[in-house]
């Protein structure tokens, strides 16, 4: 049995081996709760408290011991994110919020147990001397040696025992014993993905060279935000591809009648003449399946046009250039990106008229910055001179400038250029060295961001690029403000993406009872009995009310259909201005300026059951998210606690004003009826999402929200035309 710890409420402790001071800040919608998990093992049937605690928590490890309750579970138990209410079971031992970081990341931290590493000199014997001086038991010996994981003493707070052990002179470091939840990286399964340390460097030896760690594009950490989509295509203006490589045919995009080759009047044929289409194919996009190499955007498409790199006509260069924009003025809802990893003599209007055009109609141009070892702004190196493109350096597998690599003022951003693994023609593999190579993972990127967000210019893609760069001056003195803003980020860059809400109007729904005052209420209820037996199945349920003098019914709508399931009228409660569902009980605002109110009805009878004081204002948004509120009071958003009416914190309604509020999927929706906007944020730290005015005609109200996180539909009321419109809404 764990011993019952110390509530602590300040979260700090000197880190003795980085000499600083570590504070962090509880994020209360994330409890670690330590379980007596050995005497868990021989119950056949758990208590009531303990079975609730499993079932709500989103993580549970019995063999370490620990689960992870989080906010936003409809059918926990309403008091789940409450210290005392978690430790209630016999087999929680102790608990604590997850932790945030000075730099905003998220910890998990074992409420009871820490860590702590001895200076190599300390005897086992004078270890284990320490470790009882304090109070601690030892819950296991690490293999290295002098490194423990300790019980925090019975009545000692975790981060005070922390900064004593770090006092003690024998001590090397004490930590809190972290969790590593959901830590495991996107890292592919295909043969020769080790070779690719352009996207993954962790000090490996490729092609004879040994690399530095972290010296890459942090692809595989980009890749679990977005693995690219269908409708983003990587056109590769080059020498050709081998569109039926295994590696790559796949990604192909569907040639149809068009004629892609460019370097030839007789022939629509785009396969490669050479290698070099193939390979930058390959970095740029190749398809993610259990052989050979990856690209960087592995599930984007590829459009292989083939132009002569050799004895061909720049005109040519720039029909190829024009056909990629006259497909993107085609087709609005693709995105397209061009590499161009070559380069011209000089100046040549044709590809500098093509390459603006492109760019005025929404194309990302990637090109090479050249291999001859020059400063660009001294000696030109065109096409990559041009503004509207962006150039690309080439770095090597340290993060140094290649020694072919031109640089300058006018290159853009650097990328990994040297020993690059990839395809080419006949099935097979090679390395090649260029700023050819280089180009494709921008290009790469840029199909990344994209497909996370297709709404952004290709002003914005460029810029998100070149603004989440890592700055790879110091491993380059010489080159200093010459390799671009630094060496591209591809994690960085998709972190950096917002996310791209997409919504569509299914259907409308006609209120069961037209409004006759100035609120609404709505809520999505995923099981609720709306039969008179008790052990008839729940069913799911728009809970819904709206003003009318003297009489406010809550009804439970056929969320499919809109038709009326049941109806009740709960007491004395004519001024409901929202409602809201926890699993258990539906809540109801009072509306009443100033009244301050949230009521508490059964689920079947709607017969009062409670209600809790809340700050003063006309209760116009209510949500249930774990074990608390978001309440609105239309200028103002206050998360409280559902147990008691404590306000934990309040900030203000986005766009200035809320009058409903609806959560799902970790994000909150926001609705401002004085414009028709619905603005999302992100449950875990408030930051923006996106904001969209709601389709229809004037007038266009959000009255009451509600959100079915289970087929992602969002329903909006709007009490001036009676109706509830139904959105499918993606992210």
């Amino acid at each position: 049995m764990k011993k019952r710890v110390k509530n602590e409420s300040e979260f700090e402790f000197y880190d003795k081996l980085t000499k600083k001071k570590r504070s962090f800040k509880a994020n209360r919608d994330q409890m670690v709760v330590s379980l007596n998990a050995s005497e868990m093992d021989s119950l056949d049937v758990l208590d009531d408290k303990t079975e609730n605690l499993l079932r709500s928590s989103k993580s549970v490890n019995m063999e370490m011991g620990f689960a992870i309750v989080e906010a936003g579970d409809s059918d926990a138990d309403s008091d789940a994110m409450d210290r005392d209410s978690l430790l209630e079971s016999d087999y929680a031992a102790n608990s604590l919020p997850s932790m945030i970081d000075e730099e905003g990341n998220l910890h998990y931290f074992m409420p009871d147990e820490f860590t702590v590493q001895f200076d190599e000199d300390v005897s086992e014997t004078k270890a284990k001397s320490i470790i009882k001086s304090f109070k601690c038991e030892i819950i296991k010996k690490q293999r290295t040696k002098g490194y423990y994981t300790l019980s925090v003493p019975k009545d000692k707070g975790l981060f005070e025992t922390i900064s004593a052990f770090n006092k003690h002179k024998d001590v090397l470091f004490s930590e809190a014993s972290e969790i590593g939840l959901n830590d495991e990286l996107y890292v592919p399964n295909d043969t020769d993905f080790s070779k690719l340390w352009g996207l993954r460097n962790i000090g490996q030896t490729v092609d004879g060279v040994t690399g530095t760690n972290d010296a890459d594009i942090d692809a595989t950490l980009a890749w679990n935000y977005e693995r690219g989509r269908r409708n983003v295509i990587v056109a590769v203006i080059d020498t050709g591809v081998d569109y039926n490589h295994p590696d790559l045919k796949n990604n192909i995009l569907a040639q149809g009648s068009e004629d892609w080759n460019f370097a030839s009047s007789t022939s629509k044929d785009p396969f490669d003449g050479g290698t070099h289409g193939t390979h930058v194919a390959g970095t740029a996009a190749g398809v993610d399946n259990q052989i050979g190499i990856i690209g960087v955007a592995p599930k984007c498409s590829i459009m292989p046009l083939r132009v002569n790199l050799t004895s061909g006509m720049n005109s040519n260069r720039a029909d190829a250039i024009n056909y990629v924009t006259d497909q993107a003025r085609a087709n609005s809802k693709n995105r397209y990106v061009i590499n161009c990893s070559w380069r011209m003599s000089g100046h040549h209007s044709g590809v500098y008229m093509a390459i603006r055009r492109a760019v005025r109609n929404n194309v990302v141009v990637v090109f090479a910055a050249g291999n001859a070892g020059n400063d660009i702004n001294v000696t030109p190196q065109y096409p990559a001179v041009y503004t509207e493109v962006i150039a690309v350096a080439a770095t090597d597998q340290k993060d140094r400038k290649a020694s072919f690599s031109n640089y300058g003022k006018k290159v853009d951003v650097s990328a990994p250029g040297v020993n690059i693994y990839s395809t080419v023609p006949g099935s097979n593999y090679s390395f090649k060295n260029g700023t050819s190579m280089a180009a494709p993972h921008v290009a790469g990127l840029a199909a990344l961001i994209w497909s996370k967000n297709m709404t952004l210019t290709d002003n914005q893609v460029r810029k998100i690029i070149e603004k989440t760069t890592d700055n790879i001056d110091a491993k380059n003195p010489g080159f200093v403000g010459k390799l671009g803003t630094g060496r591209i980020n591809a994690f960085k860059a998709l972190r950096a993406t917002p996310y791209n809400v997409t919504r569509k109007l299914i259907k409308t729904f006609s209120f069961p009872q037209n409004n006759r005052g100035s609120s609404t209420g709505l809520t999505y209820a995923r099981r609720i009995q709306t039969h008179p037996i008790p052990w008839f199945p729940k069913r799911s349920a728009l809970l819904f009310v709206t003003q009318k003098a003297g009489s406010e019914k809550i009804y439970y709508l056929n969320p499919i259909t809109g038709s009326v399931m049941k109806a009740v009228d709960p007491p004395a409660n004519d001024t409901l201005g929202s409602l809201t569902w926890d699993g258990s009980f539906i809540y109801g605002a009072n509306v009443t300026t100033g009244a301050g109110k949230i009521n508490k009805f059964t689920s079947f009878s709607g017969s009062a059951a409670g209600s809790i004081n809340v700050p003063a204002g006309r209760g116009e948004g209510l949500v249930a998210v774990g074990s608390y509120f978001y309440y609105s009071t239309i200028s103002r958003i206050y998360k409280i606690r559902k147990s008691n009416g404590q306000v934990v914190h309040s900030f203000p309604a986005p766009g200035g004003a809320c009058h409903s509020i609806a959560y799902g999927d970790g994000f909150l929706f926001f609705g401002n009826t004085n414009n028709g906007k619905v603005t999302i944020l992100k449950l875990s730290n408030l930051s923006f999402v996106d904001s969209f005015i709601v389709p229809g005609t004037a007038p266009r109200r959000v009255d009451g929200l509600a959100y079915n996180p289970y087929a992602n539909l969002l329903y909006v009321a709007n009490q001036k035309k009676n109706k509830i419109s139904v959105l499918k809404i993606s992210f």
